[in-house]
């Protein structure tokens, strides 16, 4: 929440116009100097969290106003409010700053792809943010992953980019925020906040704020979390790819239930007879190899289990029916795939979407929906941003929060609890008013990988449920290699895409092991504290800590600290080492010990007396160790 009642220093609030400037401050400022491009004109400064800022732009007739407030030590908001007498599309402001480079390592931002470098600043990257991109925010930290400076932008709907790089001449780190990047419907008014974050915390206590600040904010309340969302599921994906008829999905579902998972997803092929890869036949969803679309969702509710099917959502194909119906209202042709991207800003074309979801919710029994390539809803250059031959709105990003309210309201009507799954990276803020399970993006067989997108996706999904990207493996690989990648992947909530009906007897051992652990401790893993260390090793140690209870998992040989003081300390030991160093951080204390390897097999309980200081103990490989302080 805003308190500004706690400001306890003079803020300064500049009122700026296209004439000139106007400050209004506790002390004195100088106009900046006119410079010969007029949307680089710098139109304002200011120093928010003692760091001096600038803005750039060309006002177009607007009035800026900006305002400071603190929030607490170390952290203080930039608002920039824009208004003008008769609308008109609101202009880009590009928010300049610098700081030394003094003990930043490296950069954390939303993106999966990116790195964790500070770029030097010749290099032209940036990070481009948008409800259906990643979310508008960045982190420097220094060398023990604290945070050195989080910049976050309140502003998760419209297209905007972040971008921090360092000058070599100076040894500086130069920021930028340029904030509404794209051509947008007229407005009379604008405003948008910029969170400046300097406190030397961890970084993800930093990034846990963020992601609790845009909970607060009018509009971007999360959706419910039914309680399904947090379930295990089983994925047709991976395991199936698209031949997924009707004789062979209800017997993975059994299989899939006899294991304990309560969710199956079928995922593409249902709708089409073509096995090629790609999306040529997408948009008409209609069923074809999954036929009797009330009779499967009855067979899954007979026993006990729920069902997801999955959408793509914006393409219709080359050879679809429905493309003679839309052909004028795509934003794109995508020639790899053979599809075509709808144009949401058609009111036609949104009512065929919400239709189409509604029939498989209220019709066909369905108890969530898996909504894919949301991505690929996002303005380019040949956008033309205008509303007019049909468009009711100018902006893409509108008329996709539009489209994806009407959907959620009519899909709530049906079924309050219905599940809605949307992956990276369109995981932002604001999309979690409509999706309950954030997934990870495709990393197959990749556990490391999933692991790291993943965690991403949790510094800032706060309550949301993270999920795995479905986790599979190959048949002949030894138990402990299937098992790392489950372990890997622990801190979100399973996805599993195997056979189930064939994996052999070793394997399923090995997963129902993982699949009970993973239950019993979900309320540790899933609400407990979240800290992950390692940020260039993708995340190698990770801690959940519940009131009682902590769990760790360890990824890479690396000292384990254990708190003395704390009941219950679990490791796993997701390394190729059958040792783990521990480091006792408090006074000696005696514990129960017991090991467990990687099939659930355990070893006789032992009790062992543990002072401050360093202990290797010898721990099954994806195995885990249970220290219980007596």
């Amino acid at each position: 929440m805003r308190r500004t009642s706690s400001i306890k220093r003079c803020l300064a609030v500049i009122l700026l116009s296209t004439s000139g400037v106007t400050l209004a401050s506790a002390s004195s400022a100088s106009p900046a100097p006119q410079v010969a491009a007029a949307a680089d004109a710098r139109i304002g400064t200011a120093t928010v969290a003692d760091i001096p800022v600038t803005l750039h732009g060309d006002l177009a007739g607007f009035r800026m106003r900006t305002a400071i407030r603190r929030l607490e030590d170390g952290v203080e908001v930039l608002t920039i409010s824009l208004s003008r007498n008769s609308p008109a599309p609101p202009p880009t402001i590009t928010v300049r700053w610098s700081l030394p480079s003094v003990d930043m390592a490296g950069m954390w931002t939303p993106s999966a792809s990116a790195g964790r470098e500070i770029t030097a600043d010749f290099d032209a990257a940036v990070v481009p943010a948008s409800l259906t991109g990643n979310a508008p925010v960045l982190t420097l930290f220094g060398r023990g992953e604290q945070n050195r400076l989080t910049i976050a932008v309140s502003d998760a709907l419209n297209p905007l980019t972040l971008a921090a790089k360092l000058r070599e001449e100076d040894v500086r780190v130069y920021g930028t925020a340029r904030i509404m990047a794209e051509r947008h419907d007229p407005v009379a008014t604008y405003s948008v906040d910029l969170r400046f974050d300097r406190r030397p915390l961890p970084f993800y206590d930093s990034l846990r704020d963020v992601g609790q600040w845009w909970s607060r904010q009018k509009g971007y309340q999360p959706t419910l979390i039914p309680a399904d969302a947090r379930e295990p599921l089983d994925s047709s994906w991976y395991s199936y790819h698209q031949d997924v008829p009707d004789t062979l999905m209800k017997a993975e579902a059994d299989a899939a239930r006899d294991l304990g998972f309560k969710v199956l997803i079928v995922d593409d092929g249902w709708q089409t007879n073509d096995g090629n890869r790609g999306y040529a036949y997408a948009g008409d969803w209609k069923p074809v190899r999954l036929r009797n679309m009330r009779g499967f969702t009855d067979y899954l509710h007979g026993r006990g289990m729920k069902g997801m099917l999955w959408f793509s959502v914006p393409l219709v194909g080359d050879r679809s029916e429905a493309y003679a119906r839309f052909k004028g209202k795509f934003l794109r042709h995508w020639a790899e795939q053979s599809t075509n991207v709808l144009d949401p800003r058609y009111p036609e074309v949104r009512a065929y979407l919400v239709e189409t979801f509604r029939r498989a919710v209220a019709e066909w029994g369905w108890d969530g929906l898996k909504l894919d390539f949301i991505d690929m809803l996002k303005s380019d250059d040949a956008t033309v941003l205008t509303a007019a031959d049909g468009r009711d709105y100018a902006s893409v990003y509108d008329a996709v929060d539009r489209l994806m309210t009407d959907i959620m309201h009519t899909l709530r009507s049906a079924r309050r609890d219905v599940l809605i799954e949307f992956r990276q990276p369109y995981t932002g803020p604001l999309i979690r008013k409509y999706g309950n399970m954030l997934r990870a993006s495709d990393a197959p067989n990749t556990s490391i990988l999933n692991r790291q997108r993943i965690v991403d996706l949790r510094l800032l999904a706060g309550s949301t449920p993270v999920h795995a990207d479905p986790i599979v493996w190959n048949a002949d690989d030894p138990v402990e290699q299937a098992a790392v990648q489950l372990w890997d992947t622990m801190f979100g909530v399973p996805q599993v895409s195997m056979r189930l009906a064939e994996v052999d007897e070793d394997h399923a051992m090995m997963l129902k092991n993982y699949l009970d652990y993973w239950r019993a401790n979900r309320g540790v893993l899933m609400d407990g504290r979240f800290a992950p260390e390692g940020i260039r090793g993708n995340y190698d140690l990770i801690r959940a800590t519940g009131p009682t209870k902590q769990i760790v998992g360890l990824y890479a040989p690396r000292l384990v600290d254990v708190d003395s003081t704390m009941p219950i300390v679990e490791i796993v030991n997701a390394t190729a080492s059958p040792r783990v160093l521990v480091n006792i951080v408090g006074p000696t204390a005696s514990y129960r010990m017991i090991k467990t390897n990687a099939v659930g097999q355990s070893l006789p309980p032992q009790t062992i007396r543990l002072g401050a200081g360093p202990h290797m103990l010898d721990v099954p490989v994806l195995g885990r160790v249970s220290l219980t302080r007596h």
